[in-house]
């Protein structure tokens, strides 16, 4: 006859184990905590320059643009009409370029959502379009899209679809979102056949590629560039440095 626990070993056995989760747990939020502090830290500091960070292993880079020359002077980048979120007077602007088939831009638009849901008054979040056509061959219709939805005040709606699907896009998904959105798919479908944004999807790529984007995504935080995708810790890092200068 086999030997059996009984209750009380198995409820030692389990409760060891959530014991050895919760430490893991703790660890885990503990090291967070720290990298966070860290970096927010040698922001407030002056140790890190924001200017000369990047991440170019989370970047697509378009090669057209590199040989583009970038005038002197500052880039006023915010605007009012392209997507945004969060308190216009807020102490950190972030102005990102983007591309609804850039992998990269994917990871940072989760970053940026959560972000900007948790601080809410204390970062303006602009948005603006970059497709990178000649790489992705759907970006261009993408960022139509977008603003399509915007039209109908779905902006972040189609933008979190869009994201949440990438890998799965294709010519005919455009409509798709927007059926299962509830947009008015009648109007969604003449404004996109129309390309009745294209003047303002190419107002947003040529005022990033004036101001030096070369590929996306590219942020530009407080005016200053940073090109990839940030890790979140360094972006709460960035937000905790600006809140605590208050």
């Amino acid at each position: 006859m086999e030997a059996t626990e009984s209750d009380e070993q198995v409820n030692r056995k389990r409760s060891w184990i959530a014991t050895v989760a919760t430490v893991v747990v703790l660890g885990l939020l503990i090291a967070f905590a720290s990298r966070v502090f860290y970096y927010a830290s040698r922001i407030k500091n002056g140790e890190i320059d924001l200017s000369t960070y990047n991440f170019d292993s989370s970047f697509t880079s378009d090669l057209g643009l590199s040989n583009v020359v970038v005038t002197n002077g500052e880039f006023d980048l915010v605007t009012t009409d392209d997507p945004h979120l969060g308190n216009s007077d807020a102490l950190l602007t972030i102005v990102e370029f983007a591309d609804f088939q850039c992998p990269y831009s994917q990871e940072a638009s989760f970053v940026m959502r959560e972000l900007a849901a948790k601080y809410p008054n204390e970062i303006y979040y602009v948005y603006r379009d970059l497709p990178l056509t000649d790489i992705h061959p759907l970006a261009q219709m993408a960022a139509l899209s977008g603003e399509c939805a915007a039209e109908q005040d779905k902006f972040w709606e189609y933008h979190d679809k869009l994201y949440q699907k990438q890998s799965s896009l294709t010519a005919d998904s455009f409509v798709t979102f927007a059926r299962e959105l509830n947009l008015n798919v009648d109007q969604f479908q003449s404004c996109l056949s129309k390309e009745r944004y294209v003047d303002e999807v190419q107002e947003d790529l040529e005022a990033g590629v004036a101001a030096g984007v070369r590929g996306t995504p590219t942020f530009f935080i407080n005016g200053n560039l940073i090109a990839g995708s940030i890790p979140a810790e360094v972006m709460e890092a960035i937000v905790k440095s600006v809140i605590g200068s208050q």
